[in-house]
């Protein structure tokens, strides 16, 4: 616990989930922050916050991006607490049992020489027998990262939403760090929806895929074509990331996957950065 700062971002959550997450993270760090992006209970998550003895609430004004609402959250901790640890969420994020101490024992049981280089540890969601590799991607929720690394690095806000996480642990391993993952269940979350695909589903083993919608495909594409020509991602990864548009023209057809697809590798040869209206994919 000691030492540590959660960081959760909030957009439009669903209030049970929400109270939840923040009652599995209170008794695991010394102090919460939420920052949110115009959410349209945004009273009520404040509320939450304000029942809470060590809460704050941000209100952004706007829906601003993940990016931007973590920076505002790390320059806040940094500024008024000063602690050694940050640790990312989303507002759907819950954090299992034990689960700070357990990363925070794994960290301080490595050799010295490992330990000054760390810069963040990624939590895992899946099982597995808790040893400490060292990965090169990881997603913001569930990122427990050094407060100096985190000021230096976080984060791209004309990102806006997705890669902005993998931009983040580039910049992290560009400062000479390590970026490491505790392999087991340690927090409870789940990237994109769930949809059922006989035909997808079967090709990849799965009883239901993760899907995204047009709109977050055009981010995921742009922004992946741009860490790729900064080197910052390898072609592979990259490859993977825009393979998340066969799920849009399974269910979408082919119109709603090649408009995102095209604007975004467009957008990133003319290094257009920043935010776009999703009714635009509509």
């Amino acid at each position: 616990m000691i030492g540590v700062a959660a960081v959760v971002v909030s957009r439009n959550p669903d209030l049970f989930r929400f109270k939840s997450v923040l009652d599995s993270i209170i008794n695991q760090v010394k102090h919460i922050v939420i920052v949110d992006n115009n959410s349209d209970n945004k009273s009520f998550i404040k509320d939450l916050c304000n029942k809470l003895n060590k809460c704050s609430f941000i209100e952004v004004g706007f829906n601003s991006g993940i990016a931007y609402a973590l920076m505002k959250g790390v320059h806040y901790v940094v500024n008024n607490y000063g602690l050694e640890w940050l640790l990312f969420l989303d507002d759907d994020t819950i954090l299992l049992e034990n689960a700070v101490n357990k990363v925070l024992s794994a960290y301080n049981g490595l050799p010295k020489f490992v330990k000054d280089r760390v810069g963040l540890i990624k939590l895992s969601i899946w099982n597995g027998d808790c040893r400490i590799y060292e990965i090169l991607y990881g997603a913001f929720s569930g990122t427990l990262i050094k407060s100096d690394a985190a000021l230096r690095t976080c984060c791209r806000v004309n990102f806006f939403l997705d890669q902005a996480d993998h931009d983040l642990y580039a910049r992290v391993r560009e400062l000479g760090y390590l970026t490491l993952m505790m392999n087991c269940r340690l927090i409870d979350h789940r990237l994109g929806t769930e949809i059922r695909t006989p035909v997808l589903s079967k090709i990849l083993r799965r009883r239901a895929i993760l899907y995204e919608p047009p709109w977050r495909y055009y981010y995921i594409v742009r922004n992946s074509t741009i860490l790729l020509r900064e080197g910052r991602i390898d072609f592979y990864f990259y490859a993977r990331q825009l393979l998340w548009g066969l799920r849009i023209l399974y269910r979408d057809g082919i119109r709603k996957f090649v408009k995102p697809l095209g604007l975004g590798l467009a957008h990133a040869l003319l290094n257009n950065e920043g935010f776009i209206d999703n009714k635009y994919f509509i």
